[in-house]
């Protein structure tokens, strides 16, 4: 567990949602240029979940992911898996919060959501999505749990980006 600072974890739309609308990459290179250096210096940690998804296109965004000599953190370690069945037990036993549904979108093979989570509680990491808690969670059940929504339940810190960006002190 990373006691000695803070580590961010990013979500995929942390990656993807700059890379479309806000800070594409001749725009504003000095973005990625922060990002990639963060990354490198281990302020900013990819799990291997994310790293796939962001990496898996022909765009420039998976070019700039696969160029960058990065440490990719397993998803697959005992202890992720660990603290990954704990996400999908919360899920499922909150039946006054979430439906049947919502557990089989949680554990599709396709989605890091509940990986992140599971990372998070296990190294400590502050977690960074643009999701945004779920509002009306508790008024009625839903299928689609929310990321802060579920990582509040286990004491992680979850932020946006542009908090973890002021948080290491990004200028453009």
């Amino acid at each position: 567990m990373n006691t000695n600072k803070k580590t961010f974890l990013l979500d995929s739309n942390t990656f993807i949602t700059p890379f479309k609308s806000y800070y594409p990459f001749d725009f504003a290179p000095s973005f990625w240029s922060f990002l990639g250096n963060n990354i490198l210096n281990n302020n900013i940690a990819v799990l291997s979940k994310v790293y796939a998804e962001v990496a898996k296109g022909a765009d420039d965004l998976a070019k700039w992911i696969a160029g960058l000599s990065l440490t990719v953190i397993d998803h697959r370690t005992p202890v992720i898996i660990g603290k990954y069945q704990d996400v999908l037990t919360h899920i499922q036993t909150n039946t006054s919060l979430y439906n049947s549904k919502a557990l089989a979108e949680w554990s599709d093979n396709n989605r890091a959501d509940a990986w992140l989570v599971a990372a998070s509680i296990a190294n400590g990491y502050n977690l960074v999505t643009f999701e945004r808690p779920n509002s009306s969670l508790g008024t009625s059940l839903t299928s689609h749990p929310k990321i802060p929504d579920v990582a509040a339940h286990f004491g992680v810190n979850c932020v946006n980006l542009y908090e973890m960006m002021r948080d290491l002190g990004f200028k453009f």
